[in-house]
């Protein structure tokens, strides 16, 4: 009896054992994902908008000809400086000198015609009083006295016009500057704009006292430029060293490449003004720029890796609510109707993992600005939250509940 009884024992202790063992190996069998966390901590943010671009003065005259005539002489040199009034090309003035005088001598004979009619209109009107001429001479002599005044207005005119082409062909600076390009050489023939040819680009004046910043920036950001708002240049030529600058203009147009094609891209021009002397900088330059955005002091801020979407159900997110009206309007509704219900108790939402009691718990975040590295939390989390920060792989396909275990702790970064 007493050997039986140790037997039930000894069998009790088995089974006891073996189950002990079975838990354990269903409990290990649990897939534990290996992840990286760090603490949410707080810090400074600064949001940016990147674009790239050329270097160009702010103001800049392109110089041409208002009457063609060959070149005789250009008194500057590319790279030259010039005055408001200085001399830059001097076009051949023959033609137009002889036009002037031309037009000159034609107003004097028009002068001397209207002296004339004047004379004989005086006399008329003095006898036309003393009823010794009749009306129709008098009317004659007040129409040639019209006539002629008219052709002395038409010559006077006309010499007007030759004077102003005989100056133009001494083509002087509109402004103070350098000159950044010179097209053409003396004995070339400049010729004028029309409407559909472009006149003759004889040089260039910039005014290099204000450099500016041409940059495209994409349609998904330029909504967040404004005015005056600050900027860092950074100029290929001077490698290591950033400038500051602020935006003077936005482009209301947009600027579209690849019409039509899966490469179409739409930008807007936007100029940024460079508020720092750079020595040696040449309009053309390429150039980068960061327009700050917006700023945060102080913001709880993550990574933006670890900020992910994850498809919750809305029963979740809107506890409290009355079941039982719920499942009266149910019983009514057609299958169309129910699948929409269904999808619309789905919904996808921001979000981050983080780590309590060995378990990755999803906590639905509200963002803000965000930087190239973090992004601010606006609600959601706290700060010393342990927050999962990767591996990407693992983030992408983890769930809410999930096993995790901690490789890495990061102290995050301010």
């Amino acid at each position: 009896m007493k050997k039986k009884k140790k037997i039930i024992i000894v069998a009790a202790v088995v089974l006891l054992v073996v189950v002990f063992v079975v838990a354990n190996l269903f409990k290990s069998g649990e897939k534990t994902y290996k992840v990286e966390a760090e603490e949410i901590k707080r810090g400074d943010l600064t949001a940016e908008v990147s674009a790239s671009g050329r270097v160009l003065p702010k103001r800049t005259v392109k110089i041409s000809a208002y009457v063609p005539a060959k070149i005789t002489a250009l008194p500057v040199e590319e790279g030259d400086r010039v005055n408001r009034g200085q001399l830059l090309v001097q076009l051949d003035p023959t033609s137009y000198q002889a036009a002037a005088d031309q037009s000159k001598a034609q107003t004097k004979v028009a002068q001397a015609n209207l002296d004339q009619a004047q004379l004989v209109f005086d006399r008329h009107k003095e006898l036309f009083g003393r009823n010794l001429t009749s009306k129709e001479q008098y009317d004659a002599a007040l129409t040639s006295l019209n006539v002629a005044k008219a052709q002395f207005e038409q010559s006077n005119a006309s010499l007007e016009k030759a004077r102003d082409d005989l100056s133009k062909t001494r083509i002087t600076s509109p402004m103070e500057g350098i000159v950044t390009e010179l097209n053409a050489e003396v004995g070339e023939i400049v010729m004028i704009g029309t409407m559909n040819n472009p006149g003759t680009v004889i040089m260039t004046v910039s005014d290099l006292s204000e450099i500016e910043v041409e940059v495209e920036v994409d349609e998904t950001d330029i909504a967040n430029v404004g005015l005056g708002q600050e900027a860092n240049i950074e100029i290929d030529a001077f490698p290591d060293t950033s400038y500051k600058g602020k935006v003077t203009e936005i482009g209301n147009t947009a600027k579209i490449s690849g019409y039509g094609t899966q490469e179409q891209v739409t930008n807007f021009m936007v100029k940024v003004l460079l508020v720092e002397e750079v020595s040696g900088i040449k309009p053309g330059m390429s150039a980068s720029v960061d327009i700050t955005t917006d700023r945060r002091e102080g913001a709880l801020k993550a990574p933006i890796a670890c900020v992910v979407m994850r498809e919750l159900d809305s029963d979740s997110l809107e506890e409290g609510q009355e079941k039982g009206k719920g499942s009266e309007a149910k019983a009514s509704e057609s299958d169309e109707e129910k699948e929409e219900d269904e999808k619309e108790k789905k919904k996808e939402v921001e979000g981050v993992f983080v780590v309590e009691n060995d378990r990755a718990k999803f906590l639905q975040v509200e963002t803000g600005i965000s930087d190239e590295q973090n992004i601010e939390v606006m609600s959601g989390i706290e700060e010393k939250d342990q927050i999962i920060t990767g591996p990407y792989k693992t983030l992408r396909i983890l769930k809410d509940g999930n096993k995790v275990k901690v490789t890495k702790k990061s102290k995050g970064k301010k």
